[in-house]
């Protein structure tokens, strides 16, 4: 099932105060285990759904090394997403770079940080 995005500051923020994280050189991802009854909009969010956000540091970078950076992020993701478990919010953000880092370093680092989390198992090699 494809993941569903985080759209509001105060989901975003929910999963930085009370998820879990892990850094690395370019990228950090914030974790969060939903509990059953989670709502939304006085709607309860369903567990068999994930949820992701992308963010990009507007310091070093413009508009379109944002983009291309949250799509590079978007593109490593999709690859990830079957072997994560459901009931899981994620926010993954782009470290303050001067350039972007390739394809290939933010989807190995990405897969690295996952492992470090616990949401991949060891077979994704």
């Amino acid at each position: 099932m494809k993941s569903q995005p985080l759209k509001f500051n105060y989901e975003f923020s929910r999963v930085y105060k009370r998820g879990r994280f892990a850094t690395g050189k370019f990228l950090t991802v914030h974790c969060f285990k939903r509990y059953v009854g989670l709502k939304h909009n006085l709607t309860v969010i369903p567990m068999d759904i994930k949820r992701v956000g992308f963010c990009a540091n507007k310091k070093h970078l413009g508009a379109v090394g944002r983009n291309k950076a949250r799509r590079l992020m978007r593109e490593s993701y999709r690859l990830l997403e079957d072997s994560i478990p459901n009931g899981i919010d994620l926010v993954f953000t782009l470290k303050s770079q001067d350039n972007v880092p390739e394809y290939g370093q933010i989807s190995s680092e990405m897969k690295r940080l996952l492992k470090n989390l616990r949401l991949l198992g060891n077979d994704n090699d």
